[in-house]
Formats: structure tokens, sequence, C-alpha cells
């Protein structure tokens, strides 16, 4: 993978989903660091616009991607072409398929209740051989810090090589972010609603959607009630930051032709 910066935010990480999928197994092998990587797309976009903590979580991932049309955009205007978008709901199954051959460990963490579980039970039938080695479902609402820990200790005793959370964007990324030295695994990837996804809770996005850069419109669509009111806010939010963006580089180039 390699970088893109986007000063003064944060660095997108530019490669194919093979490039991705290679340094993730180069990542797990190096037992003794976490490492944690985050999926942009113009939700998360949006959200670094008024949450610092976001944003001090992107600049702190080993790996920010472009999960979004906006982001890939946001890298096109500081200079940048992207080979593809690598985005969280397509990496995983290839992440499972890949990790079949490679012996990776996962752990999924978050999601609704049974959710996990239904997931687990979905990818062994799907990926024959892969190693799922833990699900937990923490509950709604703050964990105290004994609660946290002990969830953590679970983790650890199960080693997997990769942890995928699904808390949902703001929070993921920052509990990644604040988890980095709390529970030793080799990798964290917070991935929003792919446990809904991939468990048949949440409709996913067809490939025609997907090829039409609609993803956004179909989540605004099918998420129910709360993703309405989200995307709603976040994708028009995104779109007026890359305007502005793209005018202020403009200006500081002196380029107003």
């Amino acid at each position: 993978m390699k970088p893109a910066p986007i000063p003064p935010y944060f660095t997108i990480a530019s490669g194919t989903y093979g490039d991705f999928l290679d340094t993730l197994d180069a990542w797990r092998q190096e037992q003794e660091k976490t490492r944690f990587a985050c999926f942009c797309d113009a939700n998360g976009l949006a959200f670094t616009t008024r949450d610092p903590e976001l944003l001090a979580a992107y600049q702190a991932a080993d790996a920010v991607l472009a999960d979004g049309t906006v982001t890939k955009a946001l890298a096109w205007i500081h200079g940048h072409q992207l080979p593809e978008r690598i985005i969280g709901p397509y990496l995983f199954p290839k992440a499972m398929a890949y990790g079949v051959e490679k012996g990776w460990r996962h752990f999924f963490y978050g999601a609704g209740p049974g959710t996990a579980e239904l997931l687990a039970e979905k990818m062994r039938e799907a990926y024959p051989g892969v190693n799922i080695v833990g699900t937990l479902t923490p509950p709604f609402g703050a964990l105290t810090e004994e609660e946290d820990a002990a969830h953590m200790r679970q983790i650890e005793a199960a080693r997997p090589d990769i942890l995928w959370v699904a808390l949902g964007c703001p929070k993921q990324e920052k509990w990644a972010h604040n988890h980095v030295g709390k529970v030793k695994v080799p990798i964290i990837l917070p991935v929003g609603a792919v446990f809904d996804f991939y468990s048949g809770r949440i409709p996913h996005a067809p490939d025609w959607v997907h090829a039409l850069h609609m993803r956004w419109l179909w989540r605004l669509l099918t998420g129910g009630k709360r993703t309405f009111k989200r995307n709603a806010w976040c994708v028009p939010r995104a779109a007026w930051f890359l305007i502005t963006e793209f005018w202020r580089l403009r200006l500081r180039r002196g380029d107003c032709r």
C-alpha cells in the first residue's frame, strides 16, 4: 500500500484489495504490535468535520482506506489517483477466502444480539475451513472499565489474528484507536454494518448499485429511520467538504481561472 497524504487531515492508503490483503497478512505476523485500519466513506468523512476524536483516530490509524466515492474524490483533489476503492463490505468476504489459505484466526465483536454468532455460522458454511475463534456482543451503552477489561481478556484468550469490530461509525473507529495497547491482537478492523449484511439481517447493496456509486442511496432507503437521518445529513456535508476543499487548494495555489 502506498501513502496518499491529504494534509492537514489524514493519509489515505492507496492500493488494491489484493495489496491490502497482503498487508494484513504481513501485519498479523507481527504478533507484538497491534495495528488498526479505518474504512472512510461519506459518513466517516462528514463526522471528521465535527468530531476531533474521530479525526485523531484516522490520523493514528495504520491505514485509512477509501471506502466511499467521496474519499476517492478527496484523494483526487489532492493529486492522488487511487487504483480502486477498498470497501469494507467487499473486503470482508475476500478476507474470509484469503484467510482460509493463510490460516487466519477471526474474532467477531459487536452488532446486535445474536448477529455475530449467526455471521460465524454463515461464514463457516460459505468458506469451509475458515477459522472463527470467537464472537462477542457487548451490551448497548457504555461499559465499565471492569466489563471492558473482561471482554478484552476473552478476546485475547481466543488468540485471533483479526478482531472485526461492528459498533457503528464513529464509535467503532474511536474504540479501535483507544484499544490499541488494551487488547493484544495483531489487527483491529472496524467494519460497521458488515455483520448485519452477511448475517442476512440487512440487505446488502447489489453490484449494480455499487457500480453506479450509489451505495449511500441504497443505505438511505434500506437502512431504517436512523440510517436515513444519518445519511441525509452526512452525504450533503461530505459533498460540501469536497467542494470547499477543492476551492481551498485552488486558492492556495493561485489557480482561480
